[in-house]
């Protein structure tokens, strides 16, 4: 068993690329995105067909790789489309939790915590996962609101007008709260994952802890991270080569021995492949994203989609780490034994891509689940390695206790006993 002694400062990050090498945290990053994925694809395809599209032309047109990018589209297809992306960035938060709470159990010395047993008690806590980054986008509606509604009350004749001075720091300081909410928002986004995976809170934990690491910590999230950023590139790539060179190995050793009949299986399959759309395309996704997203607004969303411009740069890095699974067919046309083949075959071809930017989320979410072990530590001195795992125990002891229990024992739990 190997022990894992931290530091509790940055030197602790450079784990994360080793911790992320596991099979069963990558695969459960492999089924988050694999699911999230099949529903993105099946909501895009339904968003094309309503914008207008046929539903053979855009299969031809699109492939495995559908988006929306109709400016004209009604608006039902933008809420399908939309919808789509957030139940798969939804589905990696899963993933996330899982895979923090795997990590949590091995820096405790827990080495036989399975996939499985983390996946069912993230989904035990799912509205948790949820709800925690919700609550606080709805407080920043929530202020808007009160924002709009306090300026329409300023419209009224003298009182309206009076009240707009007196109330004015307030109305200041109501905006820099709500300003400093949406980076809560993001860090909830971050770290959320890891607070729920490791420390087990809940709803309202999760948010305190938002705000708590944003207010408390912010040079520290930028310096973490740019030491963990650039290791999720670098080891994706030596990850990714490693893939190409197994690829090609094998390609040379069954062409050897099969011929042509191989190399239009792993051709035939390969395309339908095509990870290199992604990178081909990914300009032209990020000028359409901002343009649909930040078009009507001015100064108030240059932080945002500067936030989002860098977020959409560093998945494209990721994405050109993807391995080339690309070989060219000797023949033009293909048996029918062999066309089934390629399509068996771009099965595992799939699988093997999605693994690559599984480790890449895999080393994201180990070191933000490291780093808010060291915020924890730093902050409230408190070591969440030496915890118990108590909170998911004590909520299914919680949801399977007797309702027939008598009262004089609840009552006696809780320091209450009738006289």
């Amino acid at each position: 068993m190997i022990e894992y002694n931290l530091h509790f400062n940055y030197k602790d990050i450079f784990l994360a690329p080793r911790l992320a090498l596991s099979p069963k945290k990558i695969w459960v990053f492999t089924i988050g995105i694999l699911s999230g994925y099949i529903l993105y694809w099946i909501l895009t395809y339904l968003s094309l067909v309503l914008s207008g599209m046929e539903i053979n032309e855009a299969i031809a047109d699109f492939g495995l790789y559908p988006y929306l990018n109709d400016s004209s589209a009604p608006l039902i297809s933008w809420v399908a489309f939309y919808a789509g992306i957030l139940i798969w960035i939804f589905f990696i938060l899963l993933s996330s939790t899982a895979v923090s709470r795997i990590t949590t159990k091995q820096l405790k010395g827990d080495n036989f915590y399975s996939a499985n047993d983390a996946i069912d008690d993230i989904m035990k806590i799912w509205k948790t996962v949820l709800f925690s980054p919700l609550s606080i986008l709805f407080i920043i509606v929530f202020f808007i609101i009160l924002a709009c509604i306090s300026a329409l009350l300023g419209k009224v004749p003298i009182i309206g007008q009076l009240s707009l001075p007196l109330l004015y720091l307030l109305y200041f300081f109501g905006a820099i709260f709500t300003a400093f909410s949406l980076f809560v928002f993001i860090t909830s986004l971050i770290f959320g994952p890891a607070i729920i995976g490791s420390y087990e809170e809940d709803t309202i934990g999760t948010v305190f802890h938002s705000f708590q690491i944003t207010f408390g910590q912010p040079w520290r999230i930028i310096t973490y991270h740019s030491l963990l950023l650039p290791l999720i590139i670098i080891f994706t790539n030596i990850l990714s080569w490693f893939y190409e060179t197994a690829f090609n190995l094998i390609n040379h050793i069954f062409s050897y021995f099969m011929g042509s009949n191989f190399l239009n299986i792993i051709a035939y399959s390969s395309s339908l492949v095509n990870n290199e759309w992604i990178t081909s395309n990914h300009s032209t996704m990020k000028i359409n994203l901002e343009k649909d997203l930040f078009g009507s607004f001015t100064s108030a969303s240059e932080l945002l989609e500067f936030i989002i411009s860098m977020f959409i740069k560093f998945s494209g890095l990721i994405f050109s780490a993807l391995p080339n699974f690309s070989v060219e067919a000797n023949s033009s046309t293909l048996t029918s034994i062999e066309t089934l083949s390629g399509l068996l075959l771009s099965i595992p071809l799939i699988l093997l891509t999605i693994s690559i930017l599984s480790y890449g989320l895999t080393i994201l979410s180990v070191g933000e689940t490291i780093i808010f072990i060291i915020f924890k530590k730093i902050m409230e001195n408190d070591n969440i390695l030496f915890n118990n795992d108590q909170k998911f125990n004590d909520d299914q002891k919680y949801n399977n206790s007797s309702l027939n229990e008598p009262s004089q024992s609840i009552l006696s739990t809780n320091g209450f006993e009738e006289e």
